[in-house]
């Protein structure tokens, strides 16, 4: 049974004075004796590319199906466009669009025929509409060609158009990217960047790091269904005071560097010795490096590790990354703000 937390209450807690568009609230899920969504508070501002990040497991796929109605929380709430879920859910699910794992189409149907009849059963769509959102998704050429043709990266591409139609304020995309080739993975990243710079605010669930912070200006980073940190994507780096150091003698360096900063201020990462110094430190231990005979490669300030190394650092679990071409969509500011109208 969902009950409401006590004290819950809606708050502009990162948004800086933008409207959030949609923000959960002691969000909870329990599958017996799984808590698979534990106490989840976080808040996607107008105009985000937000990303929903986390290993796989983290409880993304159960956040999205609760903000969608689609199952009911064992506590908390959601709160989309104003509307609270689960009580408003009728009102809520009028601003947004998207899917769910795969979108799914009938194969033997055209993409023009499905997008016909799929948005007619919430609410009318006009045929220049979907000749519109087709044009978005770069499938206008194929506008009449049947669906089952269709390679996963174009239905990856038709189910964004279909979650266009009624022009929503918030499109909910649930790892868009996942079993496509690297043309597939560019086309729709290119497609994602074109959707935030014409305006649409995009919820962004992934668990490929890169893609992130390829795409994505705002984030969220959850674990085992609690949020570990949130904020603009450019600033999800590891905050210590640290470099990364590479040299033509490791064990050597790390003699020499432990000399200057004890033991516990080095570590080893992979190839590199990580160093706990801040940056006016870095000239005088790359003289003593020097001296002491060791060719210095490359010293890495922590901050540019990137967003993959804070992610590890505060779940302890890999994050995948996949390699990802398609071609520009021009117009689509055009063809969204005609949508709106």
């Amino acid at each position: 049974m969902w009950s409401e937390p006590e004290g819950a209450r809606p708050g502009q807690r990162s948004c800086d004075g933008r409207a959030p568009i949609l923000s959960t609230h002691m969000l909870t899920k329990q599958f017996g004796s799984l808590r698979a969504v534990d106490g989840l508070d976080m808040e996607v501002c107008r105009g985000d590319v937000f990303g929903f990040l986390g290993p796989n497991g983290a409880g993304k796929t159960t956040v999205i199906r609760l903000v969608l109605g689609l199952i009911h929380p064992t506590a908390g709430y959601a709160e989309l466009a104003g509307h609270r879920v689960p009580g408003e859910l009728q009102g809520a699910l009028r601003h947004v669009g998207g899917f769910v794992d795969d979108p799914t189409f009938y194969p033997l149907m055209s993409a023009r025929r499905n997008l016909r009849l799929l948005g007619s059963m919430t609410g009318p769509v006009s045929e220049e509409r979907i000749d519109e959102v087709l044009e978005i998704v770069a499938l206008r050429d194929r506008a009449d060609d049947k669906v089952g043709g269709f390679s996963h990266g174009m239905k990856q591409r038709l189910g964004i158009a279909q979650a266009l139609l009624h022009s929503p304020d918030l499109i909910v995309l649930d790892e868009p990217t996942s079993g496509l080739d690297p043309r597939g993975m560019k086309d729709v990243r290119e497609l994602i960047r074109d959707l935030g710079a014409a305006g649409t605010t995009v919820f962004l669930s992934s668990h490929l790091l890169h893609e992130v912070e390829q795409v994505c200006t705002r984030a969220v980073i959850i674990n085992k269904g609690r949020v570990v940190v949130q904020g603009p994507v450019s600033e999800l780096r590891p905050q210590n005071d640290a470099v990364k150091v590479l040299t033509g003698d490791q064990g050597r360096a790390a003699d020499v560097l432990r000399g200057q900063f004890g033991d516990g201020g080095v570590k080893e990462d992979e190839e590199y010795l990580v160093v706990t110094a801040d940056q006016e430190a870095v000239p005088e231990m790359v003289r003593r490096l020097v001296e002491d005979g060791v060719d210095v490669r490359a010293v890495v300030p922590a901050r540019e590790q990137g967003l993959e190394d804070f992610f590890l650092e505060l779940t302890g679990t890999d994050g995948t990354s996949e390699q990802s071409h398609g071609r520009p969509r021009r117009g689509i500011a055009r063809l969204l703000s005609r949508g709106r109208r």
